[in-house]
């Protein structure tokens, strides 16, 4: 039997690696040889933040879990009813962090399964690993920005200047988003988006991000019957959220717009206390970006998980959104444990980070 090695997430949230025997692949399985893994500093590092601020008692429910958002690799084996690729093709999957990935693309179609985790794709041969890798949390930011429905010449802020909020302020360039606004806590995100197109920078630990943000959106006009609070014209449109952190959703709330749009795109949890009455009196919409149920095609919402995907690598492929300022450690597996305990205990120094398995 194949030996192989994986991260494995412990009850108290410490990253491993383990050794495990590879599986042989069923008729309807496939085997995938992983040569790279994307860490997703959302879902991944929000599962990991649990588990260490869990009490003893909590963490002694918790069973070890893999980790994992996307992988690429090149098909080991297949069973007999694998038609749509073949062994030695070049496939992205949503495989944990580990030498090898047994899908199993026939639950994809399971209403009970979450169809992402068992979609194989195979893969142009025209792009890298990494810059393939970025498609999937492409397809996460440009779903926000397609639920934003920004208009040429809106003003949008994006608060949180990741992996993902640094694509969608891209794409938010793209489609004709000004004054574009990037809102983060750290200068070396803050310099790289205006390095992207950002045209308006807002450090939230120094600077009164409403203010900032209402200083940047004046218009040359007031509505009748706005609100006496209200300054003239000021307020983002559209604001962009893609930060686990949701203690700034009151600050998004009143630097919007009348009728501005805020979508919520960062992975959070918990609870926060907001003032209802400014989101009624000045018709402010929350929007939560997920993509559920959007494995399917439909006649009124036609961008799939997929086809975002195609349309992302497209972009990459043009040069029209950057990804290579995005790329902060290509580093071997052996160095993850390390790599993940650096993400949880700064912001510093990081972007997007990949492990290699080869």
């Amino acid at each position: 039997m194949t030996k192989g090695q994986r991260l494995v997430l412990t009850p108290a949230g410490q990253i491993e690696v383990e050794e495990f025997e590879v599986p042989a692949p069923a008729s309807n399985q496939l085997l995938v040889r992983t040569h790279l893994t994307q860490v997703s500093a959302g879902s991944e590092m929000n599962g990991i933040r649990r588990r260490r601020a869990a009490s003893p008692a909590e963490q002694a429910t918790f069973a070890p879990a893999g980790l994992g958002y996307t992988a690429i690799g090149v098909v080991e084996a297949a069973g007999s009813e694998i038609s749509q690729v073949a062994v030695g093709d070049r496939v992205l999957c949503s495989g944990n962090h580990a030498t090898h990935w047994l899908v199993t693309p026939e639950l994809e179609a399971n209403d009970v399964a979450i169809p992402q985790q068992y979609n194989v794709h195979k893969l142009p041969d025209d792009l890298t690993d990494v810059e393939i890798a970025f498609c999937v949390l492409g397809d996460v930011a440009l779903h926000g920005v397609r639920r934003a429905q920004i208009q040429i010449g809106e003003s949008v802020a994006v608060h949180g200047l990741g992996v993902v909020g640094l694509m969608a302020l891209q794409l938010c360039r793209l489609v004709g988003a000004h004054p574009l606004i990037g809102v983060d806590l750290i200068k070396e995100r803050l310099d790289l988006a205006a390095q992207l197109g950002a045209s308006h920078q807002i450090d939230a630990s120094s600077q009164d991000v409403v203010n900032e943000i209402r200083a940047h959106t004046q218009l040359p006009w007031r509505w009748r019957g706005a609100l006496p609070s209200m300054l003239p014209g000021s307020g983002a449109e559209v604001q962009i959220h893609t930060t686990s952190f949701i203690g700034n959703y009151p600050t998004m709330i009143k630097a919007a717009a009348d009728r501005g749009r805020i979508i919520l795109v960062g992975a959070t949890s918990g609870s926060v206390a907001i003032e209802s009455d400014e989101l009624f009196r000045r018709e402010i919409i929350m929007t939560g970006s997920y993509q559920t149920g959007m494995s399917d095609t439909h006649p009124y919402w036609p961008w799939t998980r997929v086809r975002n995907q195609h349309v992302i690598l497209d972009l990459i492929r043009r040069r029209e959104l950057q990804i290579e300022p995005l790329v902060s450690h290509v580093a071997p597996y052996t160095e993850a444990p390390d790599l993940f305990d650096r993400m949880m205990t700064a912001h510093e120094g990081w972007l997007s980070v990949f492990f290699t398995w080869k």
